[in-house]
C-alpha cells in the first residue's frame, strides 16, 4: 500500500474522533491549506486543550498527506517516462529485427532465384563429338564372346511442344531423326524407345533420305512422360524435363549418340533442339542439352549374351525450366500474408483498457471466433496447394501456412489471457505491448530459419 493511503486512513481516524467545534476549525484549515494559507484560524484559541491537540495532529497528517501525494506524483511521472522510454526502445528493436530478417530472407530468395542453372549431378553433359567418343569408350561394356559388336546410331530431336498436364506428368511432342550408316546390319529396327513414357509413342515418318554413306529418317512423336520432380523448394524449385532414350534393339548392343552436327549451336544456354516459339505456361526455359547417364539393370532381359547388373550408358535430352513466380505468389502466398497482417491489427487493438476495446468494437472472446475463420481460410488454401502439387514431403511455401496456424493460436491465447489474467505483470505496466513488439520478429525470424534450412542444407 502506498504511503499516502496510510496517512489518509490516519487522517480520517483523527477527524472522526474530533468534537464538532474542532472539526469546524479543521475544515477551515483544509480550505486555507488548499489556498496555500496554512495558518490556524482565530477560532483555534477558543478550543479546549484536548481539541487543539486533535486539530494540530490532524493538521500534521494533512501536511504529510500533501507531501506524500506530491512525492508519489513525481514517482509516477518518473515511472511513466521510464515506461514510455522502454516502449520506444522495444518498438525500435522490433522494427530493426523484423527488417533484418526480412532483408535476409529476401537476399536468400533472390540469390536462389538468380543462381545459374546447372544440370543434375547424375548427368554427363556432352557438347562435342570428342566428348561423346570418350564417354562411350569408357562406359560401353565389352561384348561377351559371340555377341554383336557395339553399334552407335546418331540421333537428334526437335521439341515443338511441352505441357505439364500434372505435377509429375509432361506432354512432349516434336520430331526425332536418326542416321544409319550403309554398312550396318539391315535388320536393325529404326526408331527410339522411351522407357519413361506412359505409353510408347507412335512415330509417324515424315521424311526419308538416302545420302552418300548413310540413310536419314525423321519421325514426328508425341509422348506422355512420367517423371519424378522435387517440389521441396516450391515455388523456387527448378525442373529438368528429361527424355530418356533407348534404341529398340538395345539388347543387341545398339547405343544412341547425339547428332551434334545437326545443330547450329550446342551450347546449353542456346537451348538447342527447342522451338523458339514453344509456349510453356508459367515456366521459363533456361537450358537444353544432351547428356549421358549410366544405369545398372538387375536383369539380362532374357536375352542370351546379356549380363545382369552391368552398367550401361543411356542418352538423355533434357530441358531445364524455371518457374515464373507471379502465379504461385498471387494464388498461394497472398492468403497467409493477408491473414498475418489482419492478425497484427487484432493484436494491436487488444488491451486491458476496456474503453479502448469499446472504441474499436473488439471483444477478446470474439477474437477466438475470428481466429477460427482465419484458420479455415488458411486451411482451404493449404489443402488446395497440396491437391495441386501432390508433393510427398514438405514444400517451402507451406512454411507460410504453418506459421499462420501457430500465429492464429497465439493471438487467440493472448486474447484469452488478457481476459482471464489482466493483472499479470506482463500486462500491468506495458498493457499488451509484448505481444505487439514480438509479433513480426517471431514471424520473420522463423521464416528466415526455414528459408536457410531449405536452400542451404
Amino acid at each position: 500500500m502506498q504511503r499516502s493511503a496510510l496517512i489518509r486512513e490516519e487522517l480520517e481516524d483523527a477527524v472522526a474522533g474530533m468534537s464538532p467545534a474542532a472539526r469546524t476549525v479543521f475544515e477551515e484549515i483544509e480550505i486555507r491549506d488548499e489556498n496555500t494559507e496554512p495558518e490556524f484560524p482565530e477560532d483555534f484559541d477558543a478550543l479546549t486543550p484536548v481539541e487543539r491537540i486533535s486539530v494540530t495532529k490532524a493538521a500534521e497528517h494533512l501536511k504529510g498527506l500533501a507531501e506524500a501525494e506530491a512525492a508519489e506524483d513525481v514517482g509516477d511521472q518518473t515511472h511513466s517516462k521510464g515506461v514510455s522510454r522502454r516502449r520506444r526502445q522495444l518498438w525500435i528493436g522490433s522494427v530493426l529485427i523484423s527488417l533484418a530478417c526480412l532483408i535476409a530472407v529476401g537476399g536468400i530468395l533472390v540469390s536462389v532465384r538468380t543462381a545459374p542453372t546447372t544440370p543434375d549431378s547424375a548427368d554427363t553433359v556432352v557438347t562435342t563429338p570428342d566428348e561423346v567418343t570418350r564417354y562411350l569408350a569408357a562406359h560401353v561394356p565389352a561384348p561377351v564372346r559371340g555377341a554383336e559388336p557395339p553399334v552407335f546410331i546418331p540421333t537428334g530431336l526437335y521439341v515443338q511442344s511441352v505441357e505439364f498436364s500434372g505435377p509429375y506428368t509432361v506432354e512432349v511432342s516434336g520430331q526425332i531423326w536418326q542416321r544409319y550408316a550403309n554398312d550396318l546390319p539391315k535388320d536393325l529396327t529404326k526408331g527410339v524407345f522411351l522407357p519413361e513414357a506412359k505409353e510408347q509413342p507412335t512415330f509417324k515418318e515424315v521424311y526419308h533420305k538416302q545420302l552418300n554413306t548413310e540413310e536419314l529418317t525423321g519421325w514426328t512423336f508425341h509422348a506422355t512422360l512420367r517423371e519424378q520432380f522435387d517440389f521441396a523448394r516450391y515455388p523456387l524449385g527448378r525442373h529438368q524435363i528429361k527424355l530418356r532414350m533407348w534404341h529398340p534393339d538395345y539388347k543387341r548392343n545398339v547405343y544412341l549418340t547425339p547428332d551434334l552436327a545437326a545443330y547450329g549451336s550446342i551450347d546449353p544456354a542456346a537451348v538447342p533442339g527447342v522451338d523458339p516459339n514453344l509456349v510453356l505456361e508459367d515456366w521459363d526455359i533456361q537450358q537444353a542439352f544432351f547428356s549421358y547417364r549410366t544405369h545398372r539393370y538387375n536383369t539380362d532381359f532374357g536375352t542370351p549374351g546379356s549380363v545382369a547388373n552391368q552398367l550401361h550408358p543411356e542418352l538423355y535430352y533434357s530441358i531445364a525450366v524455371k518457374r515464373n513466380l507471379v502465379s504461385p505468389f498471387i494464388s498461394r502466398a497472398i492468403v497467409p500474408l493477408v491473414i498475418l497482417v489482419q492478425l497484427f491489427v487484432v493484436v494491436t487493438v487488444l488491451s486491458r483498457n476496456h474503453e479502448r476495446l469499446e472504441n474499436f468494437g473488439v471483444r477478446p472472446g470474439a477474437v477466438v471466433f475470428t481466429g477460427a475463420a482465419f484458420f479455415f481460410a488458411a486451411l482451404v488454401g493449404h489443402n488446395s496447394l497440396r491437391d495441386e502439387v501432390k508433393a510427398p514431403g514438405f514444400m517451402y511455401i507451406e512454411s507460410l501456412y504453418i506459421i499462420t496456424y501457430f500465429v492464429i493460436l497465439a493471438v487467440a491465447f493472448n486474447s484469452v489471457l488478457l481476459v482471464a489474467r489482466p493483472n499479470l505483470k506482463l500486462f500491468r505496466d506495458y498493457d499488451n505491448l509484448w505481444a505487439r513488439v514480438l509479433y513480426w520478429p517471431m514471424i520473420w525470424s522463423t521464416l528466415l530459419v526455414v528459408t536457410f534450412l531449405t536452400f542451404y542444407t
